[in-house]
């Protein structure tokens, strides 16, 4: 399987609620052998050198070392300052720091790069969109659902229809989000967002189902607990409010929410 340039949509998302599962293809028939041998350094042109030393930046990106991910990102700019993805990769670690400046002028470099990048675009809308910009974020993953050859509309979807809560349309919010299961049915961070739309607007009922796609996953984060646990206190369901805080207790004893229950405080 390809591996996927690192998105910030993505990985904000997966913060939110984790997404647990495997899947599992049919044997292929045997394919011719093939050279495995590392590109010599003599062989490399730039451009490779450039996108091995991006693609090592983004993993450091993503395990949290960012110190190194800028010195992978400096030597990959050093080799191929043109290409979109080095300034993409820029893009998220200076958002992952906090340095909101360095990060826009990176996801701007990288768009006029490449304007026609579906996930440049959606990293882009995702950091407007969490920097207190919904507003302008909106069209920025709109243009990402039109791409017709980009393979996770799911992704912008919810962050449109996150986006859309944050300006407080609600129905829009719960259009997004439905369309974005009709994208991914069973996504349990589309069930989530919709449960919590549900909750706030007090249909606990409705809330209740969408939840129990959420409950699906291997292992559902303690934010996707305490949902639960307030949906059905709300509703007055002690049973299943007394299940959610057991998990709560035995599976992240150290979390901010199991620490919260004893407040007994849902919002």
């Amino acid at each position: 399987m390809r591996q996927r340039r690192p998105s910030l949509a993505l990985l904000a998302l997966l913060a939110a609620l984790s997404i647990a599962g495997c899947a599992t293809k049919p044997a292929a028939p045997p394919s011719p052998p093939v050279d495995t041998t590392p590109i010599k350094r003599e062989r490399a042109t730039p451009q490779e050198r450039a996108k091995i030393h991006t693609e090592l930046a983004a993993g450091y990106y993503q395990r949290g070392q960012m110190d190194i991910a800028l010195q992978e990102l400096g030597l990959a700019k050093s080799f191929d300052a043109t290409d979109a993805r080095i300034y993409n990769v820029y893009g998220l670690v200076y958002a992952m720091l906090g340095e909101e400046k360095q990060a826009e002028e990176n996801f701007r470099h990288a768009l006029s790069l490449a304007p026609g990048d579906s996930e440049i675009r959606e990293n882009w809308g995702a950091f407007l969109c969490g920097t207190g910009h919904p507003k302008d974020a909106i069209p920025e993953f709109e243009q990402v659902i039109r791409d017709p050859l980009y393979k996770h509309p799911e992704i912008a979807l919810i962050n449109a229809g996150k986006c859309s809560a944050a300006l407080g349309d609600m129905q829009k919010a719960d259009d997004y989000l439905r369309r974005a299961l009709t994208a991914s049915p069973g996504n349990p961070v589309a069930s989530y967002n919709l449960a919590l739309l549900a909750y706030h607007a007090q249909r606990y009922g409705e809330a209740r189902v969408w939840m129990h796609q959420v409950m699906r996953q291997a292992s559902p984060p303690p934010e996707a607990l305490w949902l639960g646990m307030c949906i059905e206190r709300k509703g007055g369901e002690r049973d299943a409010e007394r299940s959610y805080e057991a998990q709560l207790h035995n599976r992240y004893p150290g979390s901010p929410e199991a620490k919260a229950i004893v407040s007994g405080a849902c919002p």
